[in-house]
Formats: C-alpha cells, structure tokens, sequence
C-alpha cells in the first residue's frame, strides 16, 4: 500500500503518468491551446498586446519597392522591385535577413545578413518611408546618400 501511494505521489509530482493531460515529452509536439478567444478585426490588435515595431510599425515600410515606376509593372532582368517584409528583404539575386530592427526619430535602423552572389555580408540600413516613398541609406557604404524608392501598390492607382 506504502508503495502505491509513493508511486501516485511520484507520478502527481512528474505529471508523467498521464499523457492526455500532462505535460508532452521534450521529443514530442505540444498539444494545440484551446480556448474561446475571439480576434479583432483586422487592422486591430488584441488589447494587451503590444506592436511587433513601436511607432508606425511595419506597414510604413512592408511592401513592394522600386526605383523606377515601370519595374512594378515590367520587371526585367535586374529592374525588379525590392520586396520588404518585418522579416526580410528580398532583391534581384540577393536576400537579406533583418537581424535587429530599431525605431529612430526618422523611421528605422536594421542590422541585415545578406546572401547573393555567392557569399554572405552584414550591412546596416536606414529606412524612412512615406506614403508613397521609401529612402534606403546604406550606412556601411562609402555613399550616405539614401536611396529613394516608390511604393508599387500606389502607382496603380
């Protein structure tokens, strides 16, 4: 009896002994949450949660990019738009990965891990964008100058 108890006691305490409710092992996928919450609409974030991005946050910059308007619609070659997302950014033969991302007073820095043409470099970035304008300055390049892109989805309409 002495024993069943111990082994009850153990089994409480590891929560090992039952498999529907307990806790999945380490090589096993957790259970899916099950609940009766109910999103916002879109656009709306549920309350409590903060932004990915303080600020404007990444629809300022999220998008298709070009430096002329005819690339958004005729892409060619290496006249293709930039498509940036919260996670990456993605050219004519290269993807960066956006490492760290910071809200300045200007827009946003990020910190990118670009592979294409064979190998790997870090390069820092500013993004400040507008309606319809997105100002790239590469900050690790010898030219400070930003490089000014449209936003595709507005040049259709």
């Amino acid at each position: 009896m002495r024993t069943v108890i111990l082994l009850s006691l153990l089994c409480l305490a590891t929560a090992g002994c039952d498999r529907d409710g307990g806790v999945n092992p380490p090589t096993e996928p957790g259970r899916p949450v099950e609940g009766t919450a109910v999103l916002p609409p879109p656009g709306e974030k549920p309350p409590g949660v903060e932004a990915a991005l303080p600020g404007a946050g990444p629809p300022n910059f999220v998008g298709r990019w070009a430096a002329e308007a005819e690339w958004c619609f005729e892409p060619r070659g290496d006249r293709v738009p930039i498509e940036i997302t919260t996670t990456e950014l993605r050219g004519y033969e290269n993807r960066c990965d956006i490492q760290r991302i910071t809200q300045i007073s200007t827009g946003y820095e990020a910190a990118l891990k670009c592979d294409g043409e064979g190998g790997s470099r870090y390069e820092r970035i500013r993004l400040a964008a507008g309606d319809r304008t997105l100002d790239i300055t590469w900050m690790d390049r010898s030219s400070d100058r930003p490089v000014r892109l449209l936003r595709c989805s507005t040049l259709a309409g």
